[in-house]
């Protein structure tokens, strides 16, 4: 659009109400609308990851495709956990951070595609430096990226005793790798506190990303959230 054309929408839009104007920019302008608001959403997302490297993340667990509604309950997990820890996440300069991040989409919905897009590469780009720690999602995704070798294997992933347990809870789920083996990489929650008190849907599964960060953290969280 040359800037004789930009005027002459500008003067268009000036002789509208605040209705018509609404509707004007979303029957005519929604693709640059999406657009600008998934290049904000990535800015914002990206910013995120800077102040989080300039402090310590001790934790940094992905809840995606959940179908919750609000945020309080995964804030109340946050600060119970944060208790269990005793990590000082008051102070500025020494702030031992969890990060429950529950705003990617990897649905795949036609419906949703641009959100879907960009949380596609927030995810991958969050894998790629080896932020995300932990995802907690459904079973296809978790099979889908098993596939691609993006979670650990539970056995080498966990100690013995803590595997151990959770096979004799029956809670291993397992998928293939891109050879096509399957191994142990998630952990059914159906019987845990995340569905009982914090209220996440009863088909989740747990699958940990890397162990370059904080791995007793890891851990510790996969125990608390079975009550151990």
């Amino acid at each position: 659009m040359n800037r004789e054309e930009f005027q002459k929408e500008l003067h268009k839009m000036r002789q509208m109400n605040a209705r018509d104007r609404l509707w004007y920019l979303g029957a005519y302008y929604k693709v640059p609308i999406l657009i600008g608001l998934a290049v904000i959403f990535l800015l914002y997302q990206a910013a995120g990851a800077f102040l989080r490297s300039r402090q310590d993340c001790m934790l940094y667990c992905a809840f995606i495709n959940q179908s919750y509604t609000g945020k309080a309950q995964i804030e109340e997990l946050k600060e119970d956990f944060y208790a269990r820890q005793g990590y000082d996440h008051q102070g500025f300069q020494k702030r031992q951070i969890l990060t429950f991040d529950t705003s990617l989409s990897l649905t795949g919905s036609p419906d949703d595609k641009l959100y879907n897009d960009a949380s596609s590469i927030l995810f991958q780009s969050l894998l790629g430096t080896e932020t995300l720690d932990i995802v907690i999602t459904k079973e296809a995704i978790l099979e889908q990226y098993s596939r691609e070798n993006i979670f650990l294997n539970l056995e080498q992933a966990l100690s013995p005793e803590l595997f151990e347990y959770l096979a004799s809870e029956d809670v291993l789920c397992h998928f293939p790798d891109s050879s096509g083996q399957p191994y142990p990489v998630g952990i059914s929650l159906k019987d845990s506190a995340l569905i009982s008190r914090y209220g996440l849907d009863e088909d989740s599964i747990l699958g940990i990303c890397t162990l370059e960060n904080h791995p007793d953290v890891i851990e510790d969280f996969v125990r608390f959230v079975f009550g151990l």
